[in-house]
């Protein structure tokens, strides 16, 4: 999953190196809009819904990629 979530990055942003300890704020500069984007647009590339209690405390690339293998249910 974390390999989808930097094509999401790169294609959305133009942010690439990467790794699962980066910071969305603090090392990537994306604000909570940008997070929220990000977010909608994996729910539909998965087919998945997010709820608030899921996503409120993710911070890093490698959360982020954790909470999509689960929801989806497969590693990718």
């Amino acid at each position: 999953m974390f390999d989808e979530i930097k094509k999401l990055l790169s294609k959305e942003y133009g942010i690439n190196n990467l790794s699962p300890e980066m910071n969305f704020k603090t090392d990537l500069g994306l604000n909570s809009f940008d997070l929220m984007n990000l977010l909608c647009i994996a729910e539909e590339e998965f087919g998945i819904e997010i709820e608030e209690e899921e996503y409120r405390h993710l911070n890093t690339v490698g959360e982020m990629s954790a909470l999509l293998e689960k929801l989806t249910g497969q590693k990718r």
